[in-house]
């Protein structure tokens, strides 16, 4: 079943008391449906460019809020 908008991916650097989160990249639009945008996500980080230390990936609805957060830490 999809959802009604399709969720944004972003590949983040998660922020500690040191600083907020950075965004390594992002895709706008990678799936109407919250369990391959998921995928999608592992997916982009697996491949991501080792310098930029990515630390997980979040999951935007239509609205910019965050409804998903992965964390490898």
């Amino acid at each position: 079943m999809a959802d009604r908008s399709p969720f944004t991916i972003e590949i983040v650097q998660f922020g500690d008391d040191q600083g907020p989160s950075v965004v390594l990249d992002r895709v706008i639009g990678g799936s109407v449906h919250f369990d391959e945008a998921k995928r999608i996500g592992h997916h982009l980080l697996s491949i991501a460019e080792a310098g930029t230390k990515p630390r997980g990936f979040r999951i935007l609805g239509d609205d910019s809020q965050v409804v998903y957060r992965w964390s490898s830490r």
